[in-house]
């Protein structure tokens, strides 16, 4: 006679259901159909991409991803419900489905996955959004809306399959033990949220009148010679731009004058993103149009995705210049490398334009804001992570927890800033995927010996002075946040208000922790 494991009962009432799903869930996951998706997903992003760069990787990914992706949000569905009846306790019973609870979140999963792929394709709106999320992963992640890539939704019926055989009798229990013997779960995350960076920004290098048009050639700085490439004309003022066809008929200027007005010209400041205009031949110029150099290096940040030989894309600057007579005055063009063009028109406006989806066109309304809150800003946030993360170790070594057992918990705190460092340094390498790896592991590890250790020093003395970790993260990040938003506008500004704040914030936290131990003294 043989019994059913309990694991594998449903009908114990709901909670038994649930469990079902969980594990169900998870043995979806670590089914192989499902696994070898997770390892093309990672292969193709981060190193197929960058070694056949073309339509076939790029439909690779989405192939992958239509089958890793519905299994992960299954097992957050499921993990979510379990959370909320453990905690909450309000419910104390959940109407029982119509499907069997496991199948019935997997349609939700799939219907959900295949919904915002859709809209993340078919919609600009849905594209940023999605850039938006993978942006906290991967800041140069880029998500373009492509129709053309729906050709990956019928894999959802594969995923669909794969569940239903994942979840038929006692081989669901040997998936499960599979998925965690060969962690698939982290890296399935690591698949789909480190989506590999996007090619290098393009680059506007010379610009050329010809007859009544502005042509505005792209590619490359570390071309062989302006031959290379492609241009983009406008006859319109930047209203609408075309492909144009031809090679540069001269050279690159960097000081163009009016025609008719020998004594009117512009010239360009490389490297910066300026441009002079004299009066009177050249005796004295004045600035016409700059960014500041503050703008500028966050401008840089914004450009600096590496092409798949890990060479970082061009730094933004003004490089060439051309004028174009028009009725009522004249227009003015000036190349800025990736940022772009910037033009001026008859009544002495500059305007910026940016490049749309690689150099496809310009707009003014692509051009990258000066001024964003936060963006950029992702190296500010791991140094002023780490940095609470060692202040929040050594407060709790001081308010108990290297009191009795001094040497674990030095080692415990070593070990787990080590792991958060480990993660800091991970880019979206294959290698860093094992480095990310080690780095949770270590954080683990450490994270749980500090607990112990810490739980065991009882009474604490100067638990207060812990507030000194997350102060000390807001010392250090928020004259970065401000430099984003455009105050300070100097970098090396923000860099003298983080070092003064931490001061202050250790400062605090000493003297915190001298008057605890002086109050608790016999």
């Amino acid at each position: 006679m043989t019994t059913q494991s309990p694991r594998a009962t449903t009908g114990g009432g709901d909670g038994a259901a649930y469990g079902k799903a969980a594990v169900t869930a998870t043995a979806w996951l670590g089914h192989p159909v499902t696994m070898a998706a997770v390892a093309l997903l990672i292969l193709n992003d981060h190193l197929f991409k960058r070694l056949w760069p073309g339509v076939v990787t790029g439909k690779l990914s989405d192939f992958a991803g239509m089958l890793v992706a519905p299994p992960l949000l299954a097992l957050l569905l499921e993990s979510a419900i379990l959370a909320a009846r453990a905690v909450g306790r309000a419910v104390r019973r959940i109407p029982a489905p119509r499907l069997e609870a496991g199948k019935w979140i997997a349609a939700a999963a799939i219907l959900l996955t295949g919904g915002l792929f859709t809209l993340m394709k078919t919609t600009a709106a849905g594209a940023e959004a999605a850039a938006a999320v993978w942006g906290l992963f991967t800041p140069s992640a880029q998500v373009i809306a492509d129709p053309t890539d729906l050709v990956g939704l019928p894999l959802l019926a594969v995923a669909w399959l794969v569940r239903g055989r994942a979840a038929q009798g006692p081989g669901a229990y040997r998936a499960v033990r599979r998925t965690r013997t060969l962690v698939v779960l982290p890296a399935a995350v690591f698949a789909v949220a480190a989506t590999s960076a996007g090619p290098p920004a393009p680059s506007a290098r010379h610009v050329e009148v010809h007859g009544s048009t502005i042509v505005v050639f792209l590619g490359s700085e570390r071309g062989e010679g302006l031959e290379e490439g492609w241009a983009l004309a406008t006859s319109d003022q930047g209203r609408s731009w075309r492909e144009w066809k031809g090679a540069p008929s001269g050279h690159r200027n960097a000081r163009a004058c009016v025609p008719g007005e020998p004594r009117r010209c512009y010239r360009v400041v490389p490297p910066r993103l300026k441009v002079e205009q004299t009066a009177d031949g050249g005796a004295t110029w004045s600035t016409a149009w700059e960014i500041s150099r503050g703008r500028q290096r966050l401008l840089d940040r914004h450009y600096e995705n590496p092409d798949r030989y890990g060479i970082p894309s061009d730094p933004a600057a003004s490089v060439a210049v051309a004028v174009l007579p028009v009725t009522g005055g004249h227009l003015v063009a000036v190349a800025n490398r990736t940022d772009g063009v910037v033009l001026r028109d008859v009544a002495g406006r500059w305007h910026r334009f940016g490049f749309i989806d690689y150099g496809s066109g310009l707009s003014e309304r692509a051009a990258v804001p000066l001024a964003e809150p936060g963006e950029k800003t992702g190296s500010e946030i791991k140094v002023a992570g780490m940095a609470a993360l060692a202040v929040l170790l050594v407060a709790l070594g001081f308010a108990g927890g290297a009191r009795r057992r001094p040497a674990w918990f030095v080692l415990s705190g070593l070990t787990m800033w080590s792991g958060a460092l480990l993660i800091a340094m991970s880019g979206r390498d294959i290698a860093d995927m094992m480095s990310a790896g080690a780095g949770i592991l270590l954080m683990l590890l450490g994270g749980t010996g500090v607990l112990i250790v810490y739980t065991l020093s009882q009474p604490l003395r100067g638990a207060p002075a812990l507030v000194a970790a997350p102060l000390t993260f807001a010392a250090i990040y928020l004259p970065f946040l401000g430099w984003s938003a455009g105050w300070p506008d100097d970098y090396g500004v923000a860099v003298l208000l983080a070092i003064a704040l931490s001061v202050a914030v250790l400062a605090l936290g000493v003297r915190l922790m001298k008057r605890a131990w002086r109050d608790d003294s016999p």
